[in-house]
């Protein structure tokens, strides 16, 4: 993970999670490919933090059943995923399952790089823009821009 990624959770996580409040936080493509992971910005006795990805490995609490069915019946207070979408070949059909498991109200937070040469983990797909995120995120009537 670049730490310009690192950095910009770390800035939603002080500016948007009330570190007083009980939350149940799901980092979606968590696992660590040996460059680090989220999860040090949500240790906090009052949250709850899991991983989930494709496949096990460190940082994985959770394997999904596929990229677009996480196999999870629980909604997640906030939901982060960071370096992730642009490896998904279909973000349409994945942000439906992330909004899914987003309660209403909840959080989500997407970082994506913009300017990074091609980095296939086994794919790369997207580089988004705003006009972009509007577009997806609108196909989701649960979340709020």
């Amino acid at each position: 993970m670049r730490q310009e990624s690192y950095d910009l959770m770390s800035r939603f996580a002080c500016r948007y999670l009330d570190r007083n409040s009980s939350l149940k936080i799901l980092d979606i493509g968590s696992c660590d490919v040996g460059n680090g992971s989220y999860k040090p910005l949500f240790a906090n006795p009052q949250w709850q933090y899991y991983g989930l990805d494709l496949h096990p490995g460190p940082n994985v609490d959770i394997v999904a059943k596929g990229p677009y069915d996480f196999g999870l019946q629980e909604q997640y207070d906030v939901v982060v995923s960071g370096n992730c979408l642009e490896h998904v070949e279909n973000p349409f059909k994945w942000i439906k399952q992330v909004s899914t498991v987003t309660k209403p109200g909840g959080l989500l937070c997407i970082i994506t790089p913009f300017s990074l040469p091609p980095h296939g983990f086994p794919v790369d797909c997207w580089r988004i823009l705003p006009d972009g995120y509007r577009s997806l995120l609108g196909v989701c009537p649960r979340i709020r821009l």
